[in-house]
């Protein structure tokens, strides 16, 4: 199997953080994202503009959100991304994300850190021990070199100032230019 455009900008986005939600009486789900950044989800669903055949944001405080329309498209994909009502990190998926999807990741769930800033991360305390495991073998096994961070309970794949570099060498061709300020 290979994941399309938007299914690798869905999976990025669900890795960084959005969620696939079931209505109460729903057959399918839906994407669930928010931001303070309204042209970022904008951009997002344009990228996905077969689950977004509608796009509208709602703005609920500083918080922009979007929810894309139910599909059985998303219901089939939340069986690759969670365990029950957990999201889960697989090798399998991993190895099928392109620059794309990992960029999008980033984007939603990292950012960099460090003496001048030279380090990037990714947070996976969503994804709990197991998983962050995962993503850490993953980017070790493409030549990204990190290792785990911890901050308290707070768990984060943390690059080597060699793995952002590769890290960045593969997605930033994939920032929109509105993003570039991120690397």
């Amino acid at each position: 199997m290979q994941y399309n455009l938007q299914q690798q900008v869905l999976i990025g986005t669900i890795l960084g953080g959005s969620s696939l939600v079931k209505p109460p009486n729903g057959k399918n789900y839906y994407l669930s994202m928010r931001s303070k950044d309204d042209q970022w989800l904008q951009y997002k669903m344009e990228e996905m503009a077969n689950y977004f055949p509608k796009p509208k944001l709602h703005l609920y405080g500083n918080t922009f959100r979007a929810n894309s329309s139910c599909l059985p498209d998303l219901t089939q994909m939340r069986d690759a991304l969670y365990d029950k009502n957990s999201r889960v990190i697989k090798m399998d998926t991993l190895n099928l994300l392109m620059d794309i999807g990992i960029a999008i990741w980033f984007l939603d769930g990292g950012s960099k850190t460090g003496r001048n800033r030279k380090n990037a991360y990714i947070n996976t305390t969503k994804f709990g021990e197991a998983g962050t495991k995962v993503a850490l073998q993953y980017f070790n096994e493409v030549g990204m070199p990190c290792h785990v961070n911890r901050d308290g309970k707070r768990l984060k794949v943390l690059f080597t100032v060699e793995g952002t570099l590769s890290l960045f060498v593969t997605i930033a061709n994939r920032f929109p230019g509105f993003m570039h300020h991120r690397l």
